[in-house]
């Protein structure tokens, strides 16, 4: 049986961390006899990319490529796959928040231009983007 469950923010910090052994255990056991099925949501790993980053002090590398090999997981299917795949890809290459670089891509997917009063970095992102006073 392999059962598809949307996983929170703790299951994949505990994955990544390897932080509590016991927890550990019940995941890799779970895992291992294929009775699950990871759901992960975008704002799942946007959570835990801040997490690993500000509590945990991962370096912004790091942290992509445990994202990386975790997606390419058999066990493990992402709600937006397309759309993680290339907000990992250019969060890669510039300097400003995972979530700015999530909200500039699903903009482009949905044709929706970003209002926002934080031009220095979504002038990065190849974006149409406005700030308020731009509309008045």
């Amino acid at each position: 049986m392999n059962k598809k469950m949307i996983v929170d923010t703790n299951i994949l910090i505990r994955l990544f961390t390897k932080d509590d052994d016991t927890q550990i255990e019940q995941l890799v056991q779970l895992m291992e006899q294929g009775d699950i099925a990871f759901h992960v949501q975008s704002i799942v790993l946007i959570e835990a990319y801040w997490v690993l980053r500000k509590v945990y002090n991962f370096a912004k590398e790091t942290i992509l490529r445990v994202f990386e090999d975790f997606i390419e997981a058999d066990e493990v299917e992402l709600d937006e796959d397309g759309l993680v795949q290339r907000v990992l890809a250019q969060f890669r290459g510039v300097n400003v928040d995972l979530v700015d670089v999530y909200i500039a891509e699903k903009s482009k997917s949905l044709e929706l231009s970003v209002l926002t009063w934080n031009a220095k970095d979504f002038r990065k992102l190849e974006c149409e983007f406005y700030r308020p006073q731009d509309l008045i």
